[in-house]
């Protein structure tokens, strides 16, 4: 069972890299390439971790969740800066 668990998370780490390539492409949002890419890495590792159930998994896992939560807020930070800047300047008066 854990190698089939294994190849499975692989074969999720393999079509998360193809499928976030895929999305950036074809819309050209590198925020919503990365979600879906951030999102099977850590579907990848949870099923990792469910077939090891060892700590270096469980890091791993929290280390996706981590690095997910922590680009989606710079992405959306630097997303809400573009837009002021990019805002006409309000006028006085």
């Amino acid at each position: 069972m854990t190698a089939l668990l294994d190849g499975v998370a692989v074969t999720v780490v393999a079509a998360a890299l193809l499928l976030g390539a895929a999305a950036l492409l074809l819309t050209r949002d590198a925020r919503a390439a990365l979600a879906i890419l951030l999102d099977l890495l850590l579907v990848a590792g949870l099923l990792h971790l469910s077939a090891t159930a060892a700590w270096t998994a469980i890091a791993t896992a929290a280390l996706v969740v981590a690095i997910r939560k922590v680009v989606a807020l710079g992405l959306e930070a630097g997303r809400s800066a573009l837009a002021a800047a990019a805002a006409p300047p309000r006028r006085q008066g």
